[in-house]
């Protein structure tokens, strides 16, 4: 892995109660979160719950696979029943803790939001392993660790049972984590096991939003790059190609098609590219863009979900063709949403207290965000030796995430979450270049 392999690990007391400190204090705040955001919702019963989380759950129970008969994409008076328009992560999260807790909206909600703060807990007590020798360093590397759940852009991810997004965040930054630190030196589990574990991460971004594919071909492509055994090498490639396969085999199976998307991809791409598109986006605040979802479908009948999907990603690739000028117009603004705007789009509204709060967060996630972009330009070339090296790989690693973050959303439609999923990646980064120097002494170390 590049970079960092600590001689020692930080056995003494204080550093002890730090790992401690970092370990809970998230917890602690994410269970608040939890009871800020839904309490209201205690009574709700989640089988009715938006996004067709509620409707795939019920059927997964069932042992009807993620079936839902709906007209809620638009198509009034067409009920279409779709069996492939979701990635199964969150039918599946929600489904488990219904088995475990009943349809208890709060106890489901804190059920997944601990589960998927575990391999967040990994991803602090590998940094934890390298923390660098510098004084003042070692004091902010911490504090970009909690620094996330200072932001409700983040904590809506950590504690949202709706969204894609509040699931592949933990996967996400486990990945990268087993890329930015080398946790062969700190797991007795060895290589072997790593490899799993980073190849299950992969696996569960893709199986939380199929969006994210390009994600999965980046982070896999960066274990590639610098893992240089190849059974690890093919052992990683076997075990990250089975998650899509397999979709695509329960996709045929469940409607008809193979297909490593999702039938949705087609209204999502329309959405974006269509000629009411510059009117509506970015929508106001505490809005989204469902509710034009009717103008898209007006006047038309669809007899299954893939001639759905198939009309609307034509209609899409009509209007890029017939429209370029239009079709930049709109980048422009999606790009400002990802990566400039202090706006949140496309959640709910808030007020008073509430939205200075939330605008501070994100002027802290741009900050961070972009002090780690202009560093992975950067410090490769001013760095030396080893250290240069290390960095090159990290940090094209690192923009080469937000390029496959971005992409998706700029050929559809962004919103604030969708750019969320990077907040805490880009912490493990400004992490990583401030662990780096105690890594290049400890390679050195190693190797003389």
């Amino acid at each position: 892995m590049p970079g960092i392999s600590t001689i020692g690990a930080n056995r003494t007391t204080p550093h002890r109660r730090l790992l401690w400190l970092l370990l809970f204090l998230p917890v602690i705040v994410s269970l608040s979160g939890v009871w800020i955001l839904d309490h209201a919702k205690a009574n709700k019963p989640l089988f009715s719950m938006t996004n067709l989380v509620g409707p795939t759950t019920r059927s997964l129970l069932a042992g009807e696979g993620l079936t839902a008969c709906t007209e809620d994409m638009g198509t009034r008076g067409n009920p279409i029943c779709f069996h492939a328009a979701r990635m199964p992560m969150s039918a599946l999260m929600v489904a488990l803790g219904i088995r475990l807790f009943g349809d208890h909206y709060l106890r489901v909600a804190c059920f997944k939001t601990l589960l998927l703060l575990v391999p967040l807990g990994l991803c602090v007590y590998l940094v934890w392993q390298s923390l660098p020798r510098s004084k003042v360093r070692r004091l902010i590397v911490p504090l970009l660790l909690l620094a996330p759940f200072a932001m409700t852009a983040f904590l809506a991810d950590v504690t949202n049972i709706l969204v894609d997004e509040g699931y592949l965040y933990s996967f996400l930054t486990l990945a990268v984590a087993l890329l930015f630190f080398d946790v062969q030196a700190r797991l007795t589990t060895g290589a072997w096991i790593r490899a799993v574990i980073f190849a299950l991460a992969v696996d569960g971004i893709y199986l939380s939003k199929s969006g994210a594919l390009p994600i999965v071909i980046v982070t896999t492509a960066g274990f590639l790059l610098v893992e240089h055994r190849s059974r690890l090498r093919w052992l990683v490639i076997v075990l990250v190609a089975a998650a899509p396969l397999g979709w695509a085999l329960h996709q045929h199976h469940a409607s008809g098609r193979y297909s490593v998307g999702t039938s949705f991809d087609g209204i999502n791409l329309h959405k974006g590219n269509n000629p009411g598109f510059l009117q509506h986006y970015p929508p106001p605040h505490g809005d989204s863009m469902d509710q034009y979802d009717s103008e898209l479908n007006r006047g038309l009948y669809f007899a299954d979900e893939w001639s759905f999907n198939d009309y609307h990603r034509q209609a899409a690739l009509d209007y890029l063709q017939a429209h370029p000028r239009e079709t930049l117009q709109g980048a422009c603004r999606k790009l400002n949403v990802l990566f400039f705007s202090i706006e949140k789009y496309g959640g709910t509204a808030s007020h008073g207290i509430t939205r200075m709060i939330e605008g501070a967060g994100m002027v802290l996630f741009r900050l961070m965000l972009w002090t780690a972009i202009a560093s992975a330009v950067y410090l490769p070339f001013r760095a030396r030796g080893v250290e240069r090296g290390s960095l090159r790989i990290v940090s094209g690693m690192f923009l080469a995430l937000i390029a496959a973050c971005a992409l998706p959303y700029v050929a559809g439609f962004a919103y604030t979450r969708h750019v969320s999923i990077l907040i805490y990646p880009t912490a493990l980064f400004l992490c990583r270049v401030l662990c780096e120097p105690n890594a290049t002494y400890n390679q050195r170390v190693m190797t003389g």
